[in-house]
């Protein structure tokens, strides 16, 4: 079996939210140490992946690729009818 080591984090978490993560770890039959270890891997991994995303994105525009004006996509997402198509990119001079 492949373990990896690990180290102790101390930490200070609200009272009520530690106690419905002992309550959580209790019904997963996990230890609360498991539990919170698993949300900081998935914290990291969600923030890693956005700043990937983000750096890629600004290299795409860089490059000239096509936008998509705020506003558009904004009136997009507040239009009230579902088959309205998605705004077309605008080429970057």
């Amino acid at each position: 079996m492949n373990t990896m080591a690990t180290s102790t984090f101390t930490t200070r978490i609200n009272s009520d939210l530690k106690a419905e993560l002992e309550r959580i770890a209790r019904a997963d039959k996990r230890s609360a140490s498991f539990i919170a270890n698993q949300a900081i891997e998935n914290l990291v991994e969600e923030r890693r992946a956005t700043r990937e995303l983000v750096e890629l994105g600004l290299q795409l525009i860089e490059q000239g690729a096509p936008t998509i004006q705020p506003e558009d996509i904004h009136a997009w997402m507040l239009s009230d009818d579902d088959s309205a198509p998605f705004p077309a990119g605008r080429a970057n001079s």
